[in-house]
């Protein structure tokens, strides 16, 4: 069934940088699960493990859910769509998404620089 299913995906590029030259491609995952704060440990495990670097990550409760938005450092969207799968496997996870986002590298480096200061 899974194979069926990725024969209707879009293919994954590898290095989008040879079509957009300035831009990086960075992700956000939304991770909707019970209110159970074990699925934000279970979480911080697998980007651990993975080695993914976390730009951002709030957790919020919405009555009987917790969503956590996860803004992760530049990776490929091989990586990134990897990584949602991982955290979608997780014990207690209602559902998953991933956006892919492509940021000026001129603007990325002014943030990184003013949360420096």
């Amino acid at each position: 069934m899974r194979e069926a299913a990725s024969a209707f995906s879009p293919s994954v590029c590898q290095d989008w940088s040879n079509f957009l030259p300035g831009f990086t491609l960075t992700h956000t995952v939304h991770l909707v699960s019970g209110v159970n704060l074990g699925i934000v440990s279970s979480a911080a495990t697998v980007l651990e493990r993975e080695a993914v670097v976390v730009d951002r990550w709030l957790v919020t409760r919405h009555g009987d859910v917790l969503e956590q938005k996860i803004v992760l450092g530049e990776m490929t969207e091989e990586q990134a769509i990897c990584l949602r799968e991982q955290l979608a496997a997780l014990d207690g996870v209602l559902r998953t998404r991933i956006e892919h986002h492509f940021v000026r590298a001129a603007t990325r480096q002014s943030v990184s620089r003013a949360r420096a200061a």
